[in-house]
């Protein structure tokens, strides 16, 4: 009896060292673990991309606009072949860069309108580190240098946000509200605490975000700060195939938007919208601005 109790313990204590070793290793070996145990944001929310893919194919303009003493950012005015019918402020997601998703700007370039998408710090051309302070203070930036491009003219003004960069695109439309004619969010984070609570692989980590909405940016929060937009025309686009942000967040954001609103159930991958369904893209977004 002795000697089977003595061997249940030892074989317990393997399991706990096996275990406690394994849990080390994977601390030491997952980024993106380690990241979420030490809530360290530049890793937990952005994959900047520094190449530059060619834009040959595009008439467009490269702006290097200072934000700081050590921050510069690049951006890209897209211009249309025909008349332009309208201003689209384009902020993406937090993989690949300005001119990665230039395929998914075509659709609108094509259809009349004049693109402006611009680059975080770190993605790209520009220069520094991503955070959630600086991406915001990169996007206001960026608009205002929009803002100053287009005032020379008549057309309307579309905020246009997908993934990650939908949090901004509220937030930049909910500060600007009289310049901004229609907001689009395409797969779109409704906050930061709620795509760590879907990321954490482990319960514990889900619970300490669930409890703690202090530990993650409050900048601008998708679902509060859309409530505060008023009367602008709102396209909010969400796949039921989307494995990388659940539909529940597009579903969410809707359910705080006020009127006018629309929100479109697509089955493409995500933010994949203006690539796989252009046509019905430009005609829900032409609608908006009529």
């Amino acid at each position: 009896m002795k000697k089977a109790l003595k061997i249940t313990g030892w074989t317990l204590l393997t399991i706990i060292l096996l275990g406690f070793g394994f849990g080390i290793y994977k601390y030491q070996t997952d980024d993106m673990l380690r990241a979420m145990i030490n809530q360290d944001e530049s890793k937990l929310s952005y994959g900047p991309l520094k190449e530059i893919i060619s834009l040959k194919d595009f008439d467009f303009e490269e702006y290097k606009l200072e934000v700081n003493d050590s921050i510069n950012i690049y951006t890209y005015l897209f211009k249309p072949s025909i008349k332009s019918i309208g201003n689209i402020f384009y902020i993406h997601g937090s993989g690949g860069n300005a001119a990665y998703w230039s395929q998914l700007y075509k659709p609108l370039i094509d259809e009349g309108y004049t693109v402006y998408a611009a680059d975080w710090r770190g993605y790209g051309k520009s220069n520094g580190s991503p955070n959630y302070k600086g991406v915001l203070e990169d996007t206001e930036t960026a608009f205002r240098d929009f803002l100053y491009k287009t005032k020379n003219d008549s057309l309307k003004n579309i905020v246009y946000g997908m993934s990650l960069g939908g949090q901004l695109a509220i937030k930049i439309t909910k500060d600007n509200q009289k310049n901004v004619d229609a907001l689009v969010l395409d797969g779109a984070f409704e906050s930061a605490q709620k795509i760590a609570i879907d990321y954490a692989p482990f319960e514990f980590l889900k619970n300490r975000a669930r409890k703690h909405p202090e530990n993650f940016n409050q900048l601008y929060v998708g679902t509060r700060d859309i409530r505060d937009i008023q009367d602008i025309p709102k396209l909010i686009i969400h796949s039921t195939n989307d494995l990388q942000v659940s539909i529940s967040h597009g579903e969410n954001l809707f359910k705080n938007a006020k009127e006018p609103k629309e929100f479109w159930k697509t089955n493409t991958s995500h933010i994949m919208t203006l690539k796989d369904k252009p046509k019905e893209a430009i005609e829900k977004i032409n609608r908006l601005i009529r």
